[in-house]
This record gives structure tokens, C-alpha cells and sequence, in this order.
């Protein structure tokens, strides 16, 4: 599409939200678009089974197997016709587990989302804890195999400190609360940066009035849009890697909800807590100490990672 056409550029998003976050943050970047004069149509990823907010403690580990190997579960039919000549789509994501959420993978996973998606520019939005790099690259392989133009990623996420964060999402997923307490900061991306994430929206508007999309991802790493955190990913591969042999140890005794994992999923529980609050600290302190052997590789890999290299 060139400056001289007159017709209205439209936008259709994607999105599954569990806590309303990731739609905050959504609305934050369409808005702006919309008074350009942009038609943005929202398509929400409903599952048949619905995951409620806040979470009990025993459905947030429930989900962990399911999630972690992305087993998909069925998702309300989505009318296709009125985006079918969108000029961009965006499709915006949680992860849970390290992985996308078991709705948004699940949507990404039908074959009519896959004959929508091929051949269209796809913008992808996340809104995470902190570790959104392996769900963003499970994400990235099937968006390559749609045959998608994917023009940028945006990945907002909370800026405390790891350990922190644990504790403030516990708190928010499971109690329903998150704002500061006496000893805790808020939970979540912080309202600010949902907030600036409007600055890249006059960009991506010149990119679908001009067509010239190719300046796009270097304008979101340079806002602070997307992050590549070089120790927190290698905590994260490495607990995504033996995330999923856990995952396959609780799925060998049954399906979503079956009772007789329960006792699979207390051991994983005991193991979670474990590592994240005695063992991680001492693998973050490993990492540090052999930061300058690894240091030109973990450059290369974050390049790629921001820049959607395959």
C-alpha cells in the first residue's frame, strides 16, 4: 500500500489475557492508532475450558504439563471474514511455564490460524514476568512455518529484581493482589511502561501507510521495547530444558486433571520452590563468574533474538 491510497488501514489483534495486563498493554499501543485513523477489530482467544483469575494453587501447577509442551486444548471457533484484507496483525501473548499460554498456543496451533496467517505482516506483543525468550522462539518457528512477515516483537516485562518478582506474581496470580505491599513492590509490568508503548505507534503507522516495515524492530529495541537479558536467559534455557522432562515425568500418569499425577505435581512444586529460591542464586553467581567465556556468544544470540533472526 502506498501514501496515496485511500483506503482506511486495518489492524486486527489477537489476544488471550488471563489478568487484563497484556490487554492494557494492547490498547496502550492501538490506541494511538485508532485516533491516526487506523480500524483496529479485537479477536479474543477464548478456550473452551476456561482458566479462572486468580488461580488456586492447585489449577496454576495443573497447567504446568500442558503448558510446557504446549498439548493443545480446544478454543471457541474464530470468524475469520471481516480481517481478511488486515494490513497488520497483531498477536499478543502471555508465557506460562516458559511457554506461550495453553490458549494462545493452542489458537497458534489450528490449522485455520495458520492459512489466515500466511502471507501477512505479524506484529507480536508480550507481556511477561521476565523470561519470555522460549516461548518467543516457540512462537517465532511457527510464525516461519505459516510463511508470516513478522516485522517486530515488543516484549514488556516486570523490571524487578528475579527473585522479587517470584514472590509479587505468586501474589497476584494466586491471591488476585497486585499492587505494593508493606514489603513488596507491585506485580506486573509497571504502568509506565504499559504507557510507552504508544511511542511506537506513529512508527508502525508510517510502516503500514508507507509499506516500508524494515526500520521497525530496530526502533523497538531502541525505545526499551524488548529487552535481552543475557543471565536471566541462561537461567531460562536451562530450566526450560529440565522443565520439560518434568513435564513429560507428570504427563506419563495422565491428562489435565487426572488425580493420578497429583502427587507428580507436588514433587514438581517442591522442585520449583527449591530451585528458584536456593539453587538459582548460586546459578546466577556461576554465570557471573564465567560471564567472559560466554560473553561473544550470548551477544550473538541476543542479536538474533531481538532482531526475529532465525
Amino acid at each position: 500500500m502506498t501514501t496515496n491510497d485511500t483506503k482506511t488501514p486495518h489492524i486486527v489483534v489477537f489476544h488471550y489475557s488471563q489478568t487484563g495486563q497484556l490487554t492494557s498493554i494492547l490498547n496502550s499501543l492501538t490506541k494511538p492508532l485508532e485516533v491516526m485513523g487506523c480500524r483496529v477489530t479485537y479477536k479474543n482467544i477464548v478456550p473452551k475450558i476456561p482458566f479462572r483469575f486468580p488461580w488456586s494453587e492447585q489449577d496454576f501447577y495443573e497447567s504446568f504439563p500442558e503448558s510446557r509442551l504446549e498439548i493443545h486444548s480446544e478454543t471457541e471457533p474464530i470468524d475469520y471474514s471481516d480481517v481478511k484484507d488486515a494490513d497488520l496483525v497483531i498477536l499478543g501473548y502471555q508465557p506460562w511455564f516458559l511457554a506461550p499460554s495453553i490458549p494462545f498456543s493452542s489458537f497458534l496451533g489450528e490449522s485455520s490460524t495458520g492459512s489466515y496467517l500466511s502471507g501477512k505482516r505479524v506484529l507480536t506483543v508480550i507481556g511477561s514476568r521476565n523470561m519470555w525468550v522460549s516461548a518467543h522462539i516457540s512462537v517465532g518457528e511457527r510464525l516461519r512455518k505459516y510463511g508470516c512477515n513478522w516485522v517486530g516483537n515488543i516484549a514488556l516485562e516486570d523490571r524487578h529484581n528475579n527473585l522479587i518478582g517470584v514472590l509479587t506474581v505468586f501474589r497476584w496470580l494466586i491471591k488476585g493482589e497486585k499492587g505494593a505491599s508493606r514489603f513488596l513492590p507491585p506485580a506486573g509490568v509497571s504502568d509506565a511502561d504499559i504507557l510507552s508503548v504508544a511511542d511506537i505507534a506513529p512508527s508502525i503507522y508510517e510502516a503500514i501507510t508507507g509499506g516500508n516495515w524494515s526500520l521497525i524492530q530496530g526502533e523497538i529495541v531502541e525505545r526499551g521495547l524488548v529487552q535481552f537479558h543475557p543471565g536471566l536467559y541462561f537461567v531460562e534455557i536451562n530450566g526450560n530444558r529440565l522443565w520439560g522432562k518434568w513435564a513429560k515425568f507428570v504427563i506419563k500418569k495422565g491428562g489435565y486433571r487426572d488425580p493420578r499425577r497429583a502427587f507428580r505435581l507436588k514433587l514438581f512444586k517442591y522442585y520449583l520452590n527449591t530451585v528458584i529460591f536456593a539453587v538459582s542464586p548460586f546459578g546466577s553467581l556461576f554465570f557471573l563468574l564465567t560471564y567472559p567465556l560466554r560473553v561473544a556468544g550470548l551477544r550473538k544470540i541476543g542479536q538474533k533474538i531481538l532482531f526475529l533472526q532465525s
